[in-house]
């Protein structure tokens, strides 16, 4: 009897304490199966599984700017490669024309230092000829003033009494003569031994007859082939 009382006893200790749930089937297959784990993204994407977009999708009007931005980057970045195309052109045509001119100005500077050589040489050679020339050109205009005086001299020393008071000679051979005769007769005499072969030309320019005898002024020119200088 003890027994049947404390089984009663446990038994209703036991309906008491613990209430009576309802159970439904999903929660006890969620209860009883192991928990399941969040795959991590990176695993997700090796596997091929779709993962959540949290980023919203564009709108077209979203869309057609971002085509136009990128429209206007990818010309942006072939003006700027154009741009820089252009700029390293002008600089290596200037680097280019930069040599090529330096190049010539060397080729310049040498034909001037060869030109200016033969310029000096051949303002050398001009002196030189100049010279030349001119001592020709005395040499063959020049004249012994001995010849001419001796020349005169022994005109008046054929005529006695005969004597000059001045003698002018230029550098043609023209010449003045003025002196003093015994008489016009003497004078007429000397005029006429005065046209011979080494005179030009002789002309009486004046005379005078005096108590003493007579004056006289010749004027004449020599000719040069008779009295060049040796």
């Amino acid at each position: 009897m003890n027994n049947n009382i404390q089984n009663q006893t446990v038994g209703n200790i036991s309906n008491n304490s613990i209430p009576n749930q309802q159970v439904t089937p999903s929660a006890e297959s969620q209860v009883q199966g192991p928990p399941t784990l969040a795959e991590p993204i990176a695993a997700q994407i090796k596997e091929g599984k779709e993962g959540v977009n949290l980023i919203p999708s564009r709108t077209r009007e979203e869309e057609i700017q971002v085509k136009k931005k990128t429209t206007l980057s990818i010309g942006s970045l072939l003006a700027i490669i154009i741009l820089a195309l252009v700029s390293i052109g002008i600089v290596g045509f200037n680097i280019i024309t930069k040599n090529q001119l330096s190049d010539k100005k060397k080729e310049l500077a040498n034909m001037e230092n060869i030109v200016n050589q033969k310029a000096d040489k051949i303002i050398a050679n001009n002196v030189i000829l100049d010279r030349i020339n001119l001592y020709k050109k005395v040499k063959a205009n020049s004249f012994s003033h001995k010849k001419v005086i001796t020349f005169l001299r022994e005109m008046a020393g054929k005529i006695q009494g005969i004597t000059y008071d001045s003698m002018e000679i230029s550098e043609d051979l023209s010449f003045k003569i003025s002196g003093d005769a015994p008489n016009l007769e003497q004078l007429s005499r000397m005029w006429y031994l005065f046209v011979n072969e080494n005179i030009e030309t002789i002309k009486l320019k004046s005379f005078s007859k005096t108590e003493t005898g007579a004056t006289f002024s010749f004027d004449g020119k020599l000719v040069l082939d008779n009295f060049k200088a040796d």
